[in-house]
């Protein structure tokens, strides 16, 4: 598998879908979906690009807290 870097413009497409008072609690859930394990960390990213793509209003960190539960326990 190859390893590829995030683009140069990532932070700010990432800041285009989030709620902008959420940016804080959702840095932190992201960075706690970090630490799930590889079938953890896909199944968030798996969730968050599907809510991107179905609605173009922003994500707020209560939606991304529940795709990390969901992530979390998809192994269990």
């Amino acid at each position: 598998m190859t390893v590829r870097e995030l683009p140069d413009d990532f932070a700010e497409s990432l800041s285009k879908v989030l709620e902008p008072t959420h940016h804080e609690a959702a840095a932190e859930i992201i960075e706690a979906a970090t630490m799930l394990d590889d079938v953890g960390l896909r199944r968030f990213l798996h969730l968050f690009a599907a809510r991107v793509r179905a609605s173009d209003a922003p994500i707020r960190s209560e939606e991304l807290r529940k795709f990390l539960q969901q992530a979390a326990r998809a192994r269990r």
